[in-house]
C-alpha cells in the first residue's frame, strides 16, 4: 500500500493537474483482537435501612420492589400520569442522577426499580429496548455496546461511569412528523433509523453526538481536493445517481465512497479501490466473493449490495438525508476497528472536521494501526455536506434566473411620466 502522497509533490510542479488518487483503504470486515481495558471499579450499592419489625396478627404484605414491574414493549415508554414529555424525561434524568451519585451497581439479571430507571434512560436515547424491570440479556446487550464505543471496559455491570456516559449520551430526540414534511432537514427525515441490533445502534448514537457537534476544519490541501470533490460530482452526477437507483444508497453517498476509496477513479472497483479487470487483492478481496468486474457501474452495485444488511438495519434508501444514519452506513462499510477497540471517530466518516483528531489504520490487521497518524483524505460526511450546499446553491441561481427570465428585460426607454424629472437643477 503506497504511503507517501504525491499530490504534495504534484502540486509544486503542475498545481493545475488533477490530484494523484490515495491508495486504497483499507477495510476491516473481521475486527482484530485487542486487549480490553481493565474492568471499572464498582461499589458497593447502597440499601436502604430495614425498617423495624413490628408484632401484628395482619400477615405481612410482600413490598411492591420485589414485584417485577410490567414489560411495556420496545418503542414505548413508560410514562407517569399527568406529566409531559419534557417532565417525564427531567423525572428520569433525575432518578439517573441518584443512581450515580448513590454509586448504584446494576448487574445482569437483578430486578427492581432501579433496572426500570435505567431501561427508560436507554428508551430516552432512542433504542429498542423492552421495559421488562429485569437486566436481561437484552438490556445487557445494549449495555455492554454502549460500554464499548465509549471505551469504558464492556463487562455489562452497570456503574456509574456507564451511568455518566448514558448521560451523555441522552438528547431530545427527533420524532418523525406524521405526514412527512416539505424539507426535511439533513439530521431528519421522519423515519426511525435506530437499528434493533445493539452493536450497531450503539454506533449510532455515538455518531449522532459527533454528527450534532461536527464543524468543517478543512486545511489548504483538503479545500482543494474538497473543490475537485465537488467537480467530479459535477461531471459524473448522473453515473452516481443511475447507481444510486438500483443501490438504494443516496447518490451523494455513492460518490463520497467513490471519493474516499480511489479520488473518483472509474477504473477502480467500489469496494476498496483495486483495479477493475483483475482480482482484488485488499479486502473485500476476490476471495472473499468479489468477482472480477471491468466496468464500474456493476462493481458498485456489488460494492452496495454487500452491505445491504447494514443498509436494513438503518432503513436507508435512495431519499435518505439523516445525516447520523449515512455516517454510521459508512463507517460500516468501512469497517467498525475505530468504534470498537479505540471508542475514536472514524476517519473514513469525519476526517477533515473537529470529530477526528488523528489515529488510522494504514493496512489491514492489528499492525496496521498507527496511534499518531493523522488522516488527511475527506470524511464522508464532509463531503456529503458540500454536495449538499453545492445543490442548494445552484437551486437557488437557478430559480433566481428563471425569475429574470419571466420578469423580462426593462426598456432602457421606458419612463414614467408621473415620476419626477431625473436632474431638478435643469427642470426649472
Amino acid at each position: 500500500m503506497a504511503l507517501f502522497d504525491s499530490r504534495k509533490l504534484d502540486n509544486l510542479f503542475h498545481p493545475q493537474q488533477k490530484p494523484t488518487p490515495h491508495a486504497p483503504e483499507q477495510h476491516l470486515p473481521t475486527p482484530v483482537a485487542h486487549p480490553h481495558p481493565a474492568p471499572i471499579p464498582r461499589a458497593i450499592p447502597v440499601t436502604e435501612p430495614t425498617a423495624a419489625k413490628v408484632n401484628s396478627p395482619t400477615p405481612p404484605v410482600a413490598h411492591a420492589e420485589a414485584k417485577t414491574p410490567a414489560t411495556v414493549p420496545a418503542g414505548q415508554q413508560a410514562v407517569t400520569p399527568g406529566l409531559t414529555e419534557e417532565e417525564q424525561r427531567t423525572l428520569v434524568t433525575h432518578k439517573m442522577e441518584a443512581l450515580k451519585e448513590n454509586k448504584t451497581v446494576l448487574k445482569p439479571g437483578q430486578k427492581g426499580p432501579e433496572v426500570v430507571a435505567l431501561q427508560q434512560q436507554l428508551k430516552q436515547l432512542g433504542l429498542h429496548v423492552d421495559q421488562t424491570g429485569v437486566m436481561d440479556k437484552a438490556t445487557e446487550g445494549y449495555i455492554l455496546a454502549l460500554q464499548t464505543g465509549g471505551g469504558l471496559g464492556a463487562d455489562g455491570i452497570v456503574g456509574p461511569k456507564t451511568i455518566d456516559q448514558l448521560m451523555k449520551l441522552d438528547h431530545a430526540p427527533e420524532k418523525p412528523v406524521p405526514g412527512g414534511a416539505n424539507n426535511p432537514s439533513p439530521s431528519s427525515d421522519n423515519v426511525d433509523h435506530m437499528p434493533d441490533d445493539p452493536k450497531l445502534a450503539a454506533v449510532y448514537l455515538y455518531n449522532q453526538q459527533r454528527v450534532r457537534n461536527s464543524k468543517d476544519t478543512l486545511n489548504a490541501e483538503q479545500q482543494r481536493d474538497m473543490d475537485q470533490f465537488i467537480k467530479n460530482w459535477d461531471q459524473n452526477k448522473a453515473r452516481y445517481e443511475e447507481v444510486a437507483t438500483k443501490s438504494g444508497i443516496p447518490a451523494k453517498m455513492v460518490a463520497s465512497l467513490h471519493w474516499r476509496e480511489s479520488t473518483g477513479d472509474f477504473g477502480t472497483y467500489l469496494h476498496q479501490g483495486d483495479p477493475l479487470g483483475k482480482k482484488a487483492v485488499h479486502e473485500p478481496n476476490f476471495a472473499q466473493g468479489v468477482p472480477i468486474f471491468k466496468e464500474w457501474e456493476p462493481a458498485a452495485e456489488h460494492a452496495l449490495g454487500m452491505k445491504n444488511s447494514v443498509k436494513k438495519a438503518y432503513k436507508i434508501d435512495q431519499n435518505t438525508t439523516n445525516e447520523t444514519a449515512l455516517a454510521s452506513y459508512a463507517e460500516r462499510y468501512n469497517g467498525l476497528g475505530y468504534h470498537t477497540y479505540h471508542a475514536q471517530a472514524s476517519p473514513y466518516v469525519f476526517a477533515g472536521t473537529d470529530q477526528y483528531d488523528k489515529g488510522k489504520y494504514r493496512s489491514d490487521g492489528a499492525g496496521g494501526w498507527d496511534p499518531n497518524y493523522k488522516d488527511t483524505q475527506l470524511g464522508v460526511v464532509p463531503m456529503m455536506r458540500h454536495i449538499d450546499q453545492h445543490e442548494k446553491d445552484l437551486a437557488a441561481k437557478a430559480a433566481q434566473a428563471k425569475q429574470l427570465a419571466e420578469s423580462g428585460p426593462q426598456s432602457a426607454e421606458h419612463h414614467d411620466d408621473k415620476a419626477e424629472p431625473p436632474n431638478l437643477h435643469f427642470a426649472h
